[in-house]
């Protein structure tokens, strides 16, 4: 899967991060952030799914949030 440009033209990277839910949990999230502009995508939770599969999922939903942004763009 081809990953879209940020909308400041840069490449974005896939991050793991662990973070706290309301709950008091942790939970390990995947999302794409843009290394130049800071921009962030939606965060894809990892419970019970292969890391390929995630990164996969935080790719897709990255390119569905840009597309939003940038309609038009093929």
């Amino acid at each position: 899967m081809r990953k879209r440009h940020c909308t400041c033209g840069a490449d974005g990277d896939v991050h793991r991060e662990t973070r706290r839910t309301a709950d008091g949990r942790e939970e390990i999230v995947y999302r794409v952030i843009c290394p130049v502009c800071g921009q962030i995508g939606p965060a894809v939770p990892a419970e019970g799914k292969d890391e390929s599969v995630v990164i996969a999922e935080a790719v897709e939903a990255w390119n569905v949030m840009i597309a939003s942004v940038r309609p038009l763009e093929a």
